[in-house]
């Protein structure tokens, strides 16, 4: 009986870890350049929480439809802009208003494991799935850290990063039960934002607009030159 009761635990186990990723098919990596036509928000983003290597909305003009949750439902990958709540003793820039990406949704259970999210118990495997830092995951902050030549500062940057990942109460939590009508966010820079790890969900009620895109205003157009926003909004 005990023999018996022992296999189907271990048989429990291993399909759990079988299960299928979830994975994001719809969601783009890259951000791309956009005019604010008539009714749109343009809010200047001057935080660099949503960093993935690129300057990504830093610095930047961000548009955004105020509208298009009226017609279309919250999805996962989601860059909102929301009322910022500033519970929890969380550090941000001091904005009362923010951007962050939708990662659970009503009803979901998110866990984190040293950086990885697991979406009621299936890996998130897209590209905002786990935790960065600079554009790079723990496995590459390690190799980075590593390098030969590498200043002190910016290897004690890395290492500390890596540590932040793995063992922070941030990256370790027990499962959360999403409640209904809230969302789980968290921005693409990990060690850069202030999101739903520090103070929890947020109501539907919330979220201001859908980010889709930012304000394009370039001086030069190179290969390797990135539009910038202008300093003024509309």
């Amino acid at each position: 009986m005990r023999f018996g009761v022992f296999i189907l635990t271990i048989a429990v186990a291993l399909a759990a870890c079988a299960r299928e990723p979830l994975r994001d098919n719809v969601t783009q990596e890259n951000v791309k350049p956009i005019e604010a036509t008539a009714g749109m928000v343009v809010y200047h983003h001057g935080y660099d929480n949503m960093d993935r290597g690129h300057h990504e909305y830093d610095n930047v003009d961000v548009v955004v439809d105020p509208t298009y949750y009226q017609a279309n439902p919250v999805q996962r990958g989601d860059v909102v802009y929301y009322q910022n709540p500033k519970k929890g003793g969380a550090t941000d820039n001091g904005s009362e208003k923010e951007i962050s990406r939708i990662v659970a949704l009503p009803g979901e259970s998110i866990r984190i494991d040293k950086g990885q999210i697991y979406i009621d118990g299936r890996k998130l495997d897209t590209f905002y799935g786990q935790a960065r830092r600079l554009g790079m995951n723990v496995q590459e902050l390690q190799a980075a850290s590593e390098k030969s030549g590498l200043p002190d500062n910016i290897r004690v940057n890395f290492k500390t990063n890596v540590k932040f990942i793995l063992e922070s109460e941030e990256t370790s939590k027990q499962p959360i039960r999403i409640p209904d009508g809230q969302y789980y966010l968290i921005g693409d820079d990990w060690f850069r934002s202030a999101d739903s790890r520090h103070f929890g969900t947020i109501p539907q009620e919330s979220i201001l607009g859908k980010v889709i895109g930012y304000k394009p205003y370039c001086f030069i157009i190179t290969e390797s030159s990135r539009c910038s926003a202008a300093a003024s909004s509309v």
